[in-house]
C-alpha cells in the first residue's frame, strides 16, 4: 500500500519509472494524463470520421447506380416493347388465309402494316430455299429491298418460335435487325413472315431519356455488338463492347462494373438484358460525374469533423485543469465491476483509495467466480437439452423406419398371397413366389429378432448358450441366411477358409446371428454387382474372422458412431434397404459375450469397409410357409406403369396387375421409367417413392409436365405412411397414396374408377 505522504504533483513521462530505493516514488500529473487521453480519444474520432465518409459516398454512389439501372431497365423495356409490337403484327399477318389463294391482296396487307409500323421492310420467305416470295419494297425504285437474315431464318425453322436477329452487316448493303415469325400450315412451317428494321429507329430509344451528353447509352444486341448509341454511331455501329463488359451480361441479367468506354472514358457501366430477346442497354456514366457532387459533401463533412475535434480537445484541456486533483481514479473499476470485465486497477497515491481498490478487486473476484459458475450450470443444462432433444429425433427417426423397414418385405408377401390365391398361379410360378415368400418372412423373422434383441440388450438380459462348436459351421449357415439377398444384388461372395476346424465355444444361434447381421450389412451397403469377402484365420491363440466389401465405405465421423443404436451411415431416400440401425450394435454385443471383439475399418468413403470379428480359440434349414391359391377377378384393360426398385415388390404386384387382366410395363429405377412412358403412354402409374437417382416425387412431376402423361392417374406406393408423406405426395401430383402392402381392395377401387381422358392411343 503506498504511503499517503507521497507527493502527487510530478510531471512528465519520468514520473512512471520506478524511484531509487529509499526515495519517495514519482506520480505522473493529471495534465499529462489527460494529454494522452486526448490523444487517444482523437485517434478513434479519426477512424470514425473515415468510416462515415466512406460509408456516406457509398450510399450516394449506390442511389445513383440504382437510379442509372432503373433507366437502362426502362430503355430496355420500350426495346422489348417496339419488338413485342413488330412480332405482333406479324402474327396477325401470318394467320391471314390470302397467303396462299392470293399473293397480291396479301401484299397490300403487308404494305399496310409496313406503312403503320417503324420497319423498313416486310418479306415473306420460303423455309426451305431462303427465297423471297414477297417484299414490300421490291417495287420501290428508291432502294432495294433488304437480304434475308440466314441466321435468324434457322433460328425460326429450328425452335418454331418468333425470334429477333443480331445486327446483321450484308457485305456491300445495309445493316439491319431482322424480327422473324413462322407460318404454321397444318402443323408444320409453310412460310417466314419477316420485318426488317434499321438500327437508326432504335436510336429514339436513348433520345427520348434526354440523358447527359458526357453519358455513353448504347442498346447491343445478343453478340454485344452495338446496334444503337447516342453519340458516334456511324464510328461505332457493329462494334463489339468490351469482353468483360460482354461476359458479365452473359453471366447476369443486370448490374453494374467498372470499366472503359470504346472511346477510352473511365467509366461506370450500367445494363439490362433482356431474357426474351438476348439484346442489353448499356449506360456508361463517368468516373468524374459520379464523382464530383460527393467530393463537395466529403468535403464538408471533413471540415465538421475538425471543427468538433478542435472543440472538443479545447473543451477537455479547460476541464481537465480545473479537476486535475478532484478527478477519482476509481471510476473505471467502478464501471468495470457493474458490466462484470475484470478490472485492472490504477496505482493509486493515498491510502483510502487503496482500500476500496481492495474491496472492488475483491467483489470482482467473487462476481468473476459466480459467473462462472452460472456458465457452468447452463453449459451442463443446455448439453443435457440437447441430449434429450437428440434421443427424441432420433426415437422419431427409428419409428418412422421402422414402419417403413416392416412395410417393405410385408408388401411382396401380400403380393404373393394374392398370386396363390388365383386360379392361374396354381399352373405356374408358383415356385418363385414361394421364394420370395420364404426370403421376405426370413427378412421380417430377422428385423424382429433384432428388435427383441435389442430390448434385451438394453435390460441386461441377453445371454447365451455356451457348447463347443466347430466355427465352420457356424459361418456355412451364416452364408445360407444371406445367400438369397447375395444373389438379389448379385454379389460375388469369396470364402476363405482354413481346412483344419476351428473350435470355438458359445451360443450357435447368437453366433450365426453375429455373422449373418456382418453380411447383411455388407451386401445392404454394397453396390449391385459388388465383391464381399469372407476369410478367417488363427492368430496369437485367437480366430479373426474378416468380413470385406467393395461397398460405399465409412468416413472416420461414421466409424466414430457406427455402432451406435439407430445410427445409419446413408441415411438417403434412395436406400430402401438401409435398415433400422441396430444390426451392428447388436453384433457387437453378441461378440463381446463370446469373449471377443468387433472393429470397424474403411480406408474412407466410396472405398469399402471391412469388419473383423476376434474370438477366443477353445481347446439349422428353414421351411417355408404353403398358402392356398385363390383366383382374382378381371378387370377393364388398361395401360399400368409400375416403377419400385424393390424387384420382389414389382415382380408380385405385376403379377397381380397382369392377372387382372392390365397390360403392366414394369422399371425398377425413376429415369428408366421416365424413358418407357414416353412410349408406354400410361393410364395408370404405381410409383415407388424411394428410388435411387429420380425419386417417385420427380418422376410424378416430370409425367405431369409431360402433356403425353400429364393426365395419368398416378399413385404412390411406399411404405412411408405419416401424414408429412401423404402431403408431400399430394402436393407433387400423386392422386392416391397407398402404404405397403397393398391390399387387393385397393388396387381394384383404383382400376375400376378408371382412367382419366385425355391420353392419346399409343
Amino acid at each position: 500500500m503506498p504511503d499517503s505522504t507521497l507527493p502527487i504533483d510530478a510531471t512528465g513521462p519520468a514520473a512512471d519509472t520506478p524511484a531509487p530505493a529509499g526515495q519517495p516514488r514519482r506520480l505522473p500529473s493529471i495534465l499529462y494524463r489527460l494529454a494522452i487521453l486526448v490523444v487517444a480519444c482523437v485517434l478513434p474520432a479519426g477512424a470514425v470520421s473515415a468510416y462515415l465518409i466512406y460509408d456516406h459516398y457509398q450510399v450516394e454512389r449506390a442511389l445513383l447506380l440504382g437510379e442509372a439501372l432503373s433507366t437502362t431497365r426502362s430503355m430496355m423495356a420500350v426495346v422489348d416493347r417496339d419488338f413485342d409490337t413488330v412480332t405482333t403484327a406479324l402474327r396477325t399477318l401470318a394467320a391471314s388465309s390470302d397467303m396462299e389463294r392470293d399473293l397480291d391482296a396479301f401484299k397490300l396487307q403487308a404494305m399496310n402494316v409496313h406503312a403503320i409500323l417503324p420497319i423498313a421492310d416486310l418479306a415473306l420467305v420460303d423455309p426451305l430455299s431462303g427465297r423471297q416470295l414477297l417484299n414490300t419494297m421490291a417495287s420501290s425504285a428508291r432502294q432495294a429491298p433488304f437480304q434475308t437474315d440466314p441466321a435468324l431464318l434457322a433460328r425460326v425453322l429450328k425452335q418454331g418460335q418468333p425470334a429477333v436477329s443480331d445486327l446483321y452487316l450484308p457485305p456491300g448493303g445495309r445493316p439491319f435487325v431482322t424480327i422473324g415469325v413462322p407460318v404454321f400450315r397444318r402443323g408444320v412451317i409453310a412460310r417466314v413472315l419477316t420485318a426488317t428494321i434499321e438500327p437508326g429507329s432504335l436510336a429514339n430509344v436513348l433520345t427520348e431519356q434526354k440523358l447527359s451528353t458526357k453519358w455513353r447509352v448504347s442498346i447491343t444486341d445478343s453478340q454485344g455488338a452495338i446496334v444503337a448509341r447516342n453519340t458516334d454511331i456511324a464510328h461505332y455501329l457493329g462494334i463489339k463492347v468490351h469482353d468483360d463488359l460482354y461476359r458479365r451480361m452473359q453471366g447476369q441479367p443486370e448490374g453494374h462494373l467498372d470499366t472503359h468506354s470504346l472511346d477510352g472514358v473511365p467509366v461506370v457501366t450500367i445494363y439490362s438484358r433482356s431474357p426474351r430477346s438476348g439484346w442489353s442497354v448499356a449506360l456508361g456514366i463517368p468516373q468524374r460525374n459520379l464523382s464530383a457532387g460527393l467530393l463537395r459533401t466529403l468535403e464538408s463533412l471533413i471540415l465538421s469533423t475538425v471543427v468538433l475535434l478542435t472543440v472538443g480537445l479545447g473543451l477537455a484541456w479547460l476541464v481537465g485543469r480545473r479537476v486535475a486533483r478532484s478527478i477519482q481514479a476509481l471510476i473505471g473499476p467502478a464501471t468495470a465491476l457493474g458490466t462484470g470485465a475484470m478490472i485492472e486497477m490504477p496505482r493509486l497515491d493515498f491510502r483510502e483509495a487503496d482500500q476500496v481498490a481492495t474491496s472492488l478487486r475483491q467483489a470482482a473476484l467473487a462476481l468473476q467466480q459466480a459467473k462462472q459458475a452460472a456458465a457452468s450450470e447452463m453449459a451442463e443444462r443446455r448439453g443435457a437439452q440437447a441430449a434429450l432433444m437428440a434421443a427424441d429425433a432420433r426415437k422419431d427417426e427409428f419409428l418412422a423406419t421402422l414402419a417403413h423397414e416392416l412395410r417393405n418385405p410385408m408388401a411382396p408377401l401380400v403380393n404373393a398371397l394374392e398370386i396363390l390365391r388365383m386360379q392361374e398361379a396354381r399352373r405356374g410360378g408358383a415356385d418363385k413366389v414361394l421364394d420370395i415368400m420364404e426370403r421376405q418372412l426370413k427378412q421380417m423373422v430377422r428385423l424382429i429378432d433384432d428388435l427383441l434383441d435389442v430390448s434385451r440388450i438394453a435390460t441386461n438380459k441377453l445371454s447365451i448358450k455356451n457348447e463347443d462348436l466347430r466355427l465352420q459351421d457356424v459361418l456355412a449357415y451364416s452364408q445360407e441366411t444371406v445367400a438369397p439377398l447375395l444373389a438379389q444384388r448379385g454379389h460375388q461372395l469369396t470364402v476363405a477358409l482354413p481346412e483344419r476346424p476351428l473350435p470355438v465355444r458359445g451360443d450357435a444361434t447368437r453366433l450365426a446371428q453375429l455373422f449373418s447381421n456382418l453380411l447383411n450389412n455388407a451386401a445392404k451397403y454394397t453396390a449391385p454387382g459388388g465383391a464381399i469377402s469372407l476369410t478367417a484365420a488363427v492368430t496369437e491363440g485367437a480366430i479373426e474372422v474378416v468380413i470385406g466389401d467393395s461397398g460405399i465405405g465409412m468416413t472416420p465421423a461414421v466409424l466414430d458412431q457406427v455402432f451406435e443404436i439407430f445410427y445409419q451411415a446413408d441415411q438417403t431416400l434412395g436406400r430402401s434397404q438401409a435398415g433400422l440401425g441396430i444390426g451392428l450394435p447388436l453384433a457387437r454385443r453378441l461378440a463381446e459375450l463370446h469373449g471377443g471383439k468387433l472393429r470397424a475399418s474403411s480406408p474412407g468413403d466410396g472405398m469399402g469397409s471391412t469388419f473383423t470379428v476376434t474370438l477366443p480359440l477353445a481347446d439349422a434349414a428353414a421351411a417355408a410357409p404353403s398358402v392356398a391359391t385363390a383366383p382374382a377377378a378381371n378387370r377393364t384393360s388398361h395401360r399400368v406403369l409400375l416403377a419400385d426398385d424393390n424387384i420382389d415388390h414389382a415382380t408380385t404386384l405385376s403379377t397381380l396387375l397382369s392377372a387382372a387382366g392390365q397390360q403392366v410395363e414394369v422399371c425398377h429405377d425413376g429415369a428408366s421409367a421416365l424413358l418407357a412412358a414416353a412410349g408406354f403412354l400410361p393410364q395408370f402409374a404405381f410409383l415407388d417413392i424411394g428410388m435411387p437417382g429420380l425419386d417417385g416425387y420427380q418422376l410424378a412431376g416430370r409425367l405431369r409436365a409431360d402433356p403425353r402423361t400429364a393426365a395419368c392417374v398416378l399413385v404412390a406406393v411406399t411404405g412411408w405412411g405419416q401424414e408429412k408423406d401423404q402431403l408431400r405426395s399430394r402436393q407433387a401430383g400423386f392422386d392416391f397414396h397407398i402404404v405397403k402392402p397393398v391390399r387387393m381392395a385397393q388396387l381394384h377401387a383404383i382400376l375400376d374408377a378408371g382412367p382419366r381422358p385425355g391420353i392419346p392411343i399409343p
